[in-house]
């Protein structure tokens, strides 16, 4: 019974040494929210991206965007491979637009519910995607935003003004970066033409 109450004494501590130690593990170590928690530090991705997350719950709840997509408990895998082919199609429609060729070298694009990055790259008229990246390089531009608002962007169910003026993006960069980007936006979506919302 002795052995037995001394293994159970060790499992006991290490519990206690694991509940102590994972609160206090840095954040760089924590990564996406494909990998961790979604109740990490918001502010800790980017400046600016907690007010986007409100944003996002606010336009959820009012039903401006699908609630279920911001709250389906999906696993980092199956969350990973809903988003990739999404990732795709907003490439497709950013090549497609009549603006591609005023685009940055490059910007890196945030979804906050789930602190994924994806940098877009125009090279030679070509734009690439790398998706899970560690965040926007040294004096990138930067979009923030969450899945939902791209899906709703491309289905032409959501204007990008609308999404601007409510703070579901969020465009960081200089003027002339924010400006093409706004612009390559608009032009990836019939929303804009057909509907105010």
């Amino acid at each position: 019974m002795s052995f037995l109450n001394g293994v159970l004494n060790r499992a006991a501590a290490v519990a206690v040494a694991l509940v102590w130690v994972i609160p206090f593990t840095a954040p760089a170590a924590i990564g996406c929210g494909f990998h961790a928690p979604l109740d990490a530090q918001l502010e800790s991705m980017y400046p600016g991206s907690f007010p986007v997350a409100v944003a996002l719950r606010k336009a959820a709840d009012s039903g401006v965007i699908d609630a279920a997509a911001l709250e389906a408990p999906r696993t980092p895998a199956a969350l990973f491979l809903e988003t990739t082919p999404r990732l795709q199609r907003f490439k497709k429609a950013l090549a497609a637009s009549p603006a591609a060729s005023e685009l940055p070298s490059s910007f890196s694009l945030g979804y906050v519910e789930s602190r994924l990055w994806t940098r877009i790259s125009d090279s030679d008229g070509e734009i690439s995607i790398e998706i899970h990246t560690n965040g926007p390089a040294p004096g990138e531009a930067v979009v923030l935003t969450g899945e939902p608002v791209v899906a709703d962007l491309l289905a032409g169910r959501l204007s990008v003004d609308r999404a601007l003026a409510d703070g579901m993006i969020l465009i960081d960069g200089n003027e002339s970066e924010k400006s093409a980007i706004r612009h390559a936006l608009n032009t990836t979506s019939t929303v804009n033409r057909i509907s105010s919302r």
